[in-house]
């Protein structure tokens, strides 16, 4: 089934959509810019379940771990037997490792349980005919009017691969769909985002060993060419939940004010017994004075217009995540032919490809001095 699987972009809204497309609800991709010391100890995320690390695969690649058997550790772990399927299966990697109150929808539910007792490779070839999966990935399929074939001599393009990096049980794992089994880093540091900075550590000891090796002249290229994404909650649901949590407490707080005949508009209509646990109960209000209250409640007030701009954000990021899906699966080759022909017809395609050639060096320009 190796034929049946094509290459996807590496991307967060390609990532997200095909998560929920196989039914798992409540995550999303983020992309990670900062590699430096405690990038992840102020990562702006409750809590990070995985994450996935795209570089320039090579042979000689070596992890900064043991590899360990996946059924004493209670791993997970699936080794990867079809080509063009390493970012879906390194995907995998992260939400069946997952804690149990993440949502997985009832395919990977069942898929989890059927292959619990298989071994790694029994477990790849169960990824392999999975039909839900191996449908959502290929709905990315990128769609082109022409084949392009290459001669069998030619040199093929780079070759890239994905990992992933989990927390499980106090212990960082790198899950490699290549190798026997997956590999501990090491322990993991206490907190639901902490861990993740022990996973930094070995992506950045890879990208430096790399780098120094394209130094070196051992890459012709010389190019480091890597991408890291963290798989996080679902940013739209956790902001909901904490502006409802808000809700009750600020409801909380006047009620205690009315009830000291303060004139306050009770608006945020909450049934009080589905209040959650932690926030204080109308005794413990009861202990605070009017200035105290009236604070509280002007807090709760700012976070939840706070929590509110958050959510237009990432309302409008799905947005444009949706666009860019919306593109990846059209065929734009047609429209292209015929402006170029009307542009022809006109004789404006000659000055029109000058015009983006400069545009083109212009911007080259730009980010050779960006980066200066």
């Amino acid at each position: 089934m190796s034929d049946e699987w094509c290459t996807i972009e590496s991307d967060p809204g390609v990532f997200t959509q095909l998560c929920e497309e196989v039914g798992v609800k409540g995550v999303q991709f983020d992309e990670v810019y900062d590699l430096e010391p405690g990038a992840f100890l102020s990562f702006d995320a409750k809590r990070i379940f995985g994450l996935v690390f795209l570089f320039k695969w090579q042979q000689e690649a070596t992890s900064g771990g043991e590899t360990v058997d996946a059924a004493d550790h209670g791993v997970f772990f699936a080794q990867q037997v079809i080509q063009n399927a390493c970012a879906t299966q390194a995907i995998l990697s992260v939400l069946l490792n997952a804690p149990a109150e993440l949502d997985l929808g009832p395919h990977l539910k069942e898929f989890k349980e059927f292959t619990a007792a298989l071994d790694p490779q029994m477990k790849g070839l169960a990824i392999s005919n999975s039909e839900p999966v191996r449908k959502a990935h290929n709905s990315f399929r990128q769609q082109s009017s022409f084949e392009i074939v290459n001669e069998k001599d030619e040199k093929g393009d780079d070759a890239f691969h994905f990992v992933s990096y989990i927390c499980h049980e106090g212990k960082v794992y790198e899950l490699d769909g290549l190798k026997k089994g997956p590999v501990l880093i090491g322990d993991a540091p206490p907190g639901d985002t902490a861990w993740a900075e022990k996973a930094r550590e070995e992506v950045k000891r890879r990208i430096e060993a790399y780098a120094a090796k394209a130094g070196a002249g051992a890459d012709s290229s010389g190019e480091l060419r890597f991408q890291l994404m963290a798989v996080v909650g679902n940013r739209i649901l956790e902001a909901e939940k904490a502006i409802e949590r808000e809700r009750y407490l600020r409801q909380r707080a006047n009620i205690s004010l009315v009830s000291r005949g303060e004139e306050v508009e009770l608006a945020d209509e909450v049934d009080d017994d589905d209040a959650p646990a932690d926030i204080p109960t109308f005794e413990e209000l009861s202990e605070r004075d009017l200035p105290a209250l009236k604070a509280l409640v002007a807090d709760c007030t700012t976070k939840i217009s706070e929590l509110s701009a958050q959510i237009d954000v990432e309302k409008k990021k799905r947005q444009k995540w949706e666009k860019e899906n919306a593109l990846r699966r059209c065929d734009l080759v047609p429209l292209a032919l015929c402006a170029m022909r009307h542009l022809a017809r006109t004789g404006q395609l000659v000055p029109a490809m000058e015009k983006g050639k400069a545009a083109h060096l212009k911007r080259v320009e730009e980010k050779k001095a960006a980066a200066a």
